[in-house]
């Protein structure tokens, strides 16, 4: 790994083709809780949060990253050339003794099927393994998210398991995709 357990870290700028990843402002607020508080955005993922919880969230964006485990650290995601937040990209250590990171990403629904998220996850992938050093990285999701695990697979993470009435969904119990994608395997299509 490139960076120490418990370490700091004020993310640079990451720039695509027709996107940029920077750190939150307090100021995008309004645009990240269109989508956090959106029913069908968050159909999938939890069930959409109330202006305290966002803020919390929003704060956490705005903060330098924490190499700790469990931590979210992350991006926010906006067009070139418009510094409106559609979106984020975060990723947490999910076990550092394995240099494993989780990750995961929301979009406003107005920027849905543009390949915005594709983008985001490729840049925040080089990222992750090239200059941090990870050795894998996962994501999850629930399998009637065909739009998220298909992110997943353009940029070549692979379908580990299938997991059946994994976890509450609000009150509903939901089963859940988890993928994995090796550095080595990221470097060879690269």
């Amino acid at each position: 790994m490139n960076v120490e357990e418990n370490s700091e870290l004020l993310p640079t700028k990451l720039t695509g083709q027709n996107i940029y990843l920077r750190t939150a402002k307090m100021s995008d607020f309004e645009a990240i809780k269109i989508y956090r508080q959106d029913p069908e955005n968050s159909r999938y993922i939890r069930p959409p949060e109330n202006d305290d919880e966002t803020l919390r969230i929003v704060d956490g964006l705005c903060k330098p990253w924490r190499f700790k485990e469990g931590q979210w650290n992350g991006f926010v995601i906006c067009l070139t050339g418009d510094d409106t937040v559609i979106g984020e990209i975060v990723f947490r250590v999910e076990d550092w003794h394995n240099q494993r990171a989780e990750i995961g990403y929301r979009i406003n629904q107005t920027a849905a099927g543009r390949g915005v998220c594709t983008e985001a996850l490729k840049l925040l992938v080089d990222l992750l393994f090239k200059d941090l050093g990870f050795f894998k990285l996962v994501a999850k999701c629930d399998p009637r998210n065909t739009g998220s695990y298909r992110v997943m697979e353009k940029q070549g993470f692979k379908r580990e398991a299938f997991f059946k009435e994994h976890y509450l969904l609000g009150d509903e119990w939901t089963d859940q995709y988890d993928y994995g994608l090796l550095a080595s395997e990221w470097n060879k299509r690269s």
